[in-house]
Formats: C-alpha cells, sequence, structure tokens
C-alpha cells in the first residue's frame, strides 16, 4: 500500500520554517545540571513569572476592550487603576477552551476565536473584538488543541490571517507530493522511522499527528515546548496554550482486544512550559520522555515533544473508531462519534477499510499489531508503570478542556468554552452532556466549577442553541464563593449556516470554510447583537466580575439587568419530553429548515 520514500528526500521537502535539527525523531543529550525531571504537583515558577508578565499585557488590552464596550456606569479609569496596582493581582485571568470535535470543532472554533479577535473585520464594531487579546489561557483537545497550537505557533497573528494558511481545501491523506502543506502518506512514515529506530514507541497518533502539523503548524517539524522560546511568547503577545489528554493503564477494561479509559483516570495536560498531571507532578516539556528510573549515565531525551505528535496524543481516539468501525457501532461509542446523516463522510477517514489500511502499514513497516498502535505512550516518570498510554480525553466523558483552567492555582475567573461534539443524534448538534459532565467530575473532586442544569434541561432552555452564562451567582457554583470562574458556554449552533458536518472532514472549499467561521461569528456576538442587545455587554460583565469582587468595586447595574437575561438562576423548568429532537432552524433565517437547507446546498460538507 505504502512504499518506501528515502528520509532524506523528506527533509530536502521540508518547509523553509523547518531546519535540520527540526527532524521528527526524538534523541539523547546530557541533562543539564539543574533539570528536575518529576516536580511536584504545583503551579511552575516559569508559569507563575510568565503570567505576571502576560498580566500587564492583559491589563491594557482589556482597557482598550472596555473602552469600546462602553459599560453604562462603570468607572473604566478607577477600575484600570486599581488592576495595575500590586503587580498587577487584580487583572482578571480570561481562558478560552475548544472542546474534542475533530475537524468540525477545529473550524467552528477557530471561527469563534476570529469572532474575538479585534484584529478580525467587524468584531470591535460587534463589541467582542479584543477578549482574545485579554485572555491569559487558551486551552484544547483533541479537534480543539489543533487552533489552540496554532495560535501561538503563528506567532499570535490574526486568527483571520491563520486560517488562510491552513489550506482547509487540501487532504493530507491523499496528498502525492511534497510541499510545506503535505506530504505523501510514505513520507510521514519515513518520518516515524526515525522514531521507532531511536527506540522510542509509535502508533496511530504519530501517523495522524503528522498530518495535523502539515495544517495547523508552520514548518511542521516543531516541538511543543518551542513555543516558550518564540518571541511573541517571549513578549506575551498572546495566552498560554494548555492541551490535555487522558490515558489509560492495565488496570482499564478491555473491548475486542483494546484498552478504553474510564472517567477517573488520570487526566494530563502539555503546556509549553511542563506536561504533567495535577495528581502525580510534572516534567519539563522539552525532556519529555526523560525518567531518573536507573539513568546512571544522566540521559536526557529531547525532541519527542514534537508539535505534531502532542496534537496526536491529545487526539488520540483510534481505538474507538476501530471498535466503532468493527461492531456496527456498538462499542467506542463516545458523544464525538458521529453516524446516520453524516456516515457518508466518516466512512472516508474511519470507516473499517482506511484503518485496517493503516493498521496494515504498520505491520509492514514496524512488525506492530494494532493492540500496539492504537494508543501512543512514553516513558514515564511519575510512577512505576514503564509508560504513560494516552486516549481522547472525549472517551473519558471531558470533551471540553476545562479541567486545567479550573485548578484553584491558575485562579481563572472567566471561561468562554466552545463546545461541538455532536453528541446529539441524529442531526449532529450538541446537547449539552461535556459541561454536565465536567460540573460533576468538578463537584466530586472539590475544584470550582459552576453549577448547570441536566442534560434535558439544557435542552428545555435552548441553552445548546445560544450562549448562556454559568456562575453568574456565586451561591450557584462548587465553591459557594467568588474563587469559582463564570463560564460562557457556546455550543456550536446554526446562526447563518447549518455546521452540522462531519467531525471527520479533513478538507472542504474555502467558501465552505468561510461559512462556517461566519456561522462562529454570529453565534459569538449574537447575530452582531441583532438577537440579543445585552449579550456583548454581558460577556465583558463577566470578563471583570470576579476581579470587581477582590476590588471591592460594585457590580455596575448593566450587569446585573444583563446577568439576569443570560445567566440560569439555578431553577429546573421540566426538561424535555423523551421523543425530543434537536432540529433547529438557522437562527437568522428561522424559516429555513435544515431538511430544506440540505435540498439546495449540495455542496455543504
Amino acid at each position: 500500500m505504502i512504499g518506501h520514500v528515502a528520509l532524506s528526500v523528506l527533509l530536502g521537502a521540508a518547509t523553509a520554517a523547518a531546519s535540520s535539527s527540526d527532524a521528527y525523531a526524538p534523541y539523547y543529550v546530557d541533562c543539564p545540571a539543574d533539570i528536575q525531571i518529576v516536580r511536584e504537583p504545583t503551579l511552575s515558577s516559569n508559569e507563575t513569572a510568565w503570567v505576571k508578565g502576560r498580566k500587564a499585557v492583559v491589563a491594557d488590552s482589556l482597557h482598550s476592550y472596555l473602552a469600546r464596550l462602553d459599560l453604562e456606569g462603570f468607572n473604566l479609569s478607577e477600575y484600570t487603576k486599581k488592576i495595575k496596582k500590586n503587580g498587577y493581582s487584580n487583572v482578571p485571568v480570561i481562558a478560552w477552551a475548544t472542546s474534542g470535535g475533530g475537524w468540525r470543532s477545529a473550524y467552528t472554533g477557530a471561527g469563534g476565536m476570529e469572532a474575538i479577535d479585534e484584529r478580525t473585520p467587524g468584531s470591535k464594531e460587534a463589541k467582542v473584538g479584543g477578549l482574545l487579546q485579554s485572555m491569559t489561557y487558551i486551552a484544547g483537545l483533541s479537534g480543539g488543541s489543533w487552533p489552540t497550537a496554532s495560535y501561538p505557533f503563528y506567532n499570535y497573528s490574526s486568527m483571520s490571517e491563520i486560517v488562510k494558511d491552513w489550506r482547509v481545501d487540501i487532504d493530507r491523506f491523499s496528498a502525492t507530493g511534497y510541499s510545506q502543506y503535505a506530504a505523501p502518506e510514505s513520507a510521514y512514515f519515513e518520518m516515524i522511522a526515525g522514531k521507532y529506530e531511536a527506540g522510542f514507541n509509535v502508533s496511530s497518533a504519530d501517523f495522524l499527528g503528522l498530518t495535523f502539523g502539515y495544517e495547523f503548524i508552520p514548518g511542521v517539524n516543531r516541538t511543543f515546548s518551542s513555543i516558550a522560546e518564540l518571541e511573541s511568547f517571549k513578549n506575551f503577545e498572546g495566552p498560554l496554550p494548555i492541551l490535555l489528554t487522558s490515558s489509560m493503564n492495565r488496570s482499564n477494561s478491555v473491548e475486542n482486544g483494546l484498552y478504553v479509559p474510564a472517567d477517573t483516570d488520570t487526566l494530563y495536560e502539555f503546556t509549553p512550559f511542563e506536561f504533567g498531571s495535577w495528581d502525580l507532578g510534572f516534567t519539563p516539556t522539552k525532556y519529555l520522555g526523560s525518567t531518573d528510573k536507573d539513568n546512571t549515565d544522566n540521559q536526557c531525551v529531547v525532541n519527542l515533544d514534537q508539535g505534531s505528535f502532542v496534537m496526536g496524543a491529545v487526539s488520540a481516539a483510534f481505538n474507538y473508531w476501530w471498535l466503532s468501525a468493527t461492531t456496527n457501532d456498538t462499542l467506542g461509542q463516545f458523544s464525538k462519534r458521529q453516524s446516520g446523516l453524516q456516515k457518508r463522510a466518516d466512512d472516508s477517514l474511519t470507516g473499517l477499510a482506511s484503518l485496517e489500511s493503516l493498521s496494515d502499514a504498520f505491520l509492514e513497516f514496524f512488525g506492530l499489531t494494532l493492540d500496539q498502535i492504537a494508543n501512543p505512550s512514553i516513558p514515564n516518570p511519575f510512577t512505576s508503570e514503564d509508560t504513560i498510554t494516552f486516549a481522547d480525553t472525549s472517551e473519558a466523558g471531558q470533551s471540553v478542556p476545562f479541567w486545567p483552567l479550573i485548578q484553584p492555582e491558575r485562579d481563572v475567573d472567566f471561561i468562554m468554552a466552545w463546545d461541538d461534539d455532536a453528541d446529539d443524534e441524529p442531526y449532529l448538534w450538541t446537547n449539552g452532556t461535556n459541561i454536565w459532565d465536567t460540573y460533576n467530575l468538578a463537584k466530586d473532586a472539590g475544584l470550582p466549577f459552576p453549577e448547570v442544569p441536566p442534560v434535558s434541561e439544557m435542552l428545555a432552555r435552548n441553552y445548546t442553541l445560544k450562549p448562556v452564562l454559568f456562575g453568574c451567582d456565586v451561591s450557584l457554583t462548587t465553591t459557594g464563593d467568588a474563587s469559582s470562574p463564570i463560564v460562557a458556554y457556546m455550543a456550536n449552533a446554526p446562526y447563518s449556516y447549518y455546521t452540522n458536518y462531519s467531525w471527520a472532514t479533513p478538507e472542504m472549499s474555502y467558501s465552505n470554510f468561510d461559512s462556517v467561521t461566519e456561522n462562529s461569528f454570529n453565534l459569538v456576538t449574537m447575530g452582531n447583537g441583532s438577537l440579543s442587545s445585552t449579550w456583548a455587554d454581558c460577556l465583558g460583565c463577566a470578563a471583570i466580575d470576579r476581579s470587581l469582587h477582590r476590588l471591592g468595586i460594585e457590580r455596575p447595574k448593566v450587569c446585573e439587568k444583563c446577568f439576569k437575561e443570560h445567566c440560569w438562576d439555578g431553577t429546573l423548568i421540566g426538561g424535555v419530553s423523551k421523543d425530543f429532537v434537536l432540529d433547529p432552524t438557522l437562527a437568522l433565517d428561522p424559516t429555513l429548515t435544515y431538511a430544506q437547507w440540505n435540498k439546495t446546498n449540495p455542496d455543504h460538507p
């Protein structure tokens, strides 16, 4: 199926941004004298220092954003003076989180990021532009990790310009030639071969990650830790990226020969500074794969943290794809697995023939069996287990990357969450399961998070069809006080375009892509204010609310008013009936049903 290509040919075709030192294979170096392979599970000094520097930039960005918002009765001058005192400690910590959901969440989520980027045409006029410039963290998992990583790799350029360079019209799985945007499948295997020959585990995540890398990382072979070396990052020009993944071990259940994760399994996060878990500890991302176990030669691994591999590791769902394809959707069911109406597109990437072809190629190249390549692993520095084996966090019931953002040491005040995990059959919209699951997990773990209503209530209140705020009333949180963040929950929904296409859509025309991102813009701005004249104000109010509390500044009346309109008040209204079907019309054209639109738009993805 896949022929051999000399590695030198591949490297010769690498982009101008790549150099010989950017090869995919990990290698060993002498450990620096001051390196600490395993550190306790606390916030690192590097991140603490970086956040302090970022807050100084955010203070000015937030001032500009709030000046444009011009909240009635709010003394912006006084507020800005106060947040700049005491080492900027009272600057609000704002974050963005993009859910899993493959290319669907990657593209719709990128559209959401475009909406709040002040450089996007129309964003300032819509009074949401500048929120991206005011953020300290940005998190992603699975498909949501791709724009999350892409943003800093592109030096925090405008999102509207970054997405143009993604070349969404290219299918990275069918390329026949070399370019800065794609390579033949055989080239991916040549790159993986170097890693295998160096003695490291290789898996389907390496192959898939390289396809993600060619699309979302300029230069392809760049380590995730190298983000911390970029001048734009050192100058605090954008938020710190965090990618989240779940894990599996030998105690997990086995289905048809493959391990599956549980919602109690350890969650790991990647930042440019560190990799690790808030349960077990952290290790420097630059030296990912290094351990102190029997390391008499004091050798450290470098280059294992390839950005493409990290994106592949946090998107490691091959085990579920296989189980679903081989059991007629009986096993391997998780919210982002799509069937029904979108099966046609799903088959092109995760149909049994494609999965078998990839499995056969790994057997041919490396002699590795299905169970060996289903999920990626790295050497384990934290426990007696030899390796850490990764799984897509969506498989463990956490499809929105809230977890790293609600760790108390990060003190996040406001989270804008984009959810596009397509968990409601048959039309594949989002029903609120993901935020409900996080609320319950956070409550059990004693972590700060807003209370949210059950899925049936979310649907009854249309909270998955229009943005909503949770946690405005501090009594409606797991902590019962202002230490819990406010969450703006935005589930992908049809506003100007039906965006319920398959998550496994690795290419589309730019005409369709522009319609997808425009739909996200309309959702974030509620139709550029046409569907709500107070929503934009409410986002600004939510962004600063916790900092107002710390500073002893009374919540403006305009905020009290809009919170009553856009925040869940904790009441329940009975939910939806058992036979309820989530089949919305376009918010900006309610007369056009999906069935009608589907007939007249044959070229949509």
